[in-house]
């Protein structure tokens, strides 16, 4: 039986929320949507000055609305005693104003953690200490299966950065010559064009099936990498695909319906594609597809990577991981501010939009 994620109380989720988001938060507000014990939607923003809180608390509402949660958990994560409380009252007021019940709000500051709307003695003053990830068996069903937070947001920006610059000169030719064979393909017809999106889609189900032991893309010879960079020049192809990996987000009639079965017979079917995460299996098989189109991201030269870094931010602000969204945008603006569907999606990220939603 597949476990799932049931959590016991605040420091459960405490423990588990890393694990979440991918990585330890600081000076941040999260707000955890909850439907009983179980983890939904969780949102994490930077800590605003004064003058922005309501800016902030705006854009943490929109998508929690959306989510419908039976409650919601606040969290502030801050440095210094204080720091995180404009946030948690905004947040909690919003939420109470539009009927959603607010739990528990927490802060995290050290080692410790503090309840302040709670004055008994099962919250001392002094705060509680954070559980060890030992402790909290949700936590153990993460690290036994490989995954392990990074230590800040920063790092994040490292996992999608070009690493190594030197590969820019090999792959250039590789990727010019598979981008003639597509356009000669195109201009062939249709069977070659099916046949050329074929090899394509054979190279990124090996990549994103989510099996244990999978590909990494480090091991993928440069002639495959170059595949799964020019693919993603074909907006049909790369719309297929975005429709496969976030249920909601494009509609199906919008997809080519020869393109959407062949890529359907080439990637296996996700368990979340009824568009309920319900398990630790899906939340990590979630994971690690995100965590192969990031080494995807970072192993193509800046000229070739926007489609993908576009790809992996619509996935993510699919998931509601915004921080990696922002990464994922700014690097793909930063090579090529005129990019459609990455200018079209930090305006749905700048407005609270759930891609789920944009169809709507």
């Amino acid at each position: 039986m597949t476990p799932t994620i049931h959590l016991s109380g605040p420091a459960d989720v405490l423990a588990v929320l890393p694990y979440q988001l991918g990585f330890y938060p600081h000076d941040s507000l999260v707000a955890v949507s909850l439907r009983g014990s179980r983890v939904g939607l969780v949102q994490r923003i930077d800590l605003p000055p004064p003058e922005h809180v309501g800016e902030a608390v705006a854009a943490m509402m929109a998508p929690l609305r959306q989510d419908n949660p039976g409650s919601v958990l606040l969290i502030g994560f801050e440095e210094r005693e204080g720091e995180s409380r404009a946030m948690l009252n905004g947040m909690a007021g919003a939420c109470r104003a539009v009927g959603v019940k607010v739990t528990d709000r927490i802060v995290v500051r050290g080692e410790r953690w503090f309840a302040p709307d709670c004055h008994q003695s099962c919250c001392p003053p002094e705060g509680l200490r954070l559980p060890a990830p030992s402790e909290v068996p949700a936590v153990a069903e993460f690290v036994g299966r490989g995954i392990c937070p990074l230590p800040d947001r920063s790092a994040l920006a490292d996992r999608l950065e070009r690493g190594t610059p030197m590969m820019g000169w090999a792959f250039a030719p590789l990727a010019d010559e598979r981008l003639a064979l597509r356009e000669a393909a195109l201009d062939a017809g249709v069977d070659e064009l099916d046949d050329c999106r074929a090899i394509e889609l054979d190279v990124w189900a090996r990549i994103l099936r989510a099996e244990d032991d999978p590909q990494s893309v480090r091991a993928l010879p440069p002639q495959d990498l170059a595949i799964l960079a020019v693919s993603l020049t074909d907006v049909d192809l790369r719309d297929a695909l975005i429709a496969w990996l976030c249920p909601g987000t494009l509609a199906q009639d919008l997809i080519d319906p020869m393109l959407f079965n062949q890529l359907g017979r080439a990637l296996a079917e996700q368990p979340w594609l009824d568009g309920n995460i319900r398990d630790i299996d899906q939340v990590i098989g979630l994971q690690r597809i995100e965590r192969r189109l990031c080494e995807v991201c970072a192993a193509l030269p800046d000229v070739w990577a926007v489609p993908a870094l576009t790809v992996l931010a619509t996935f993510t602000w699919w998931r509601g991981d915004g921080a990696l969204t922002r990464v994922a945008l700014d690097r793909a603006l930063r090579v090529d501010p005129h990019y459609r569907l990455a200018q079209l999606l930090e305006q749905m990220v700048d407005l609270a939009i759930r891609p789920e939603r944009a169809s709507a």
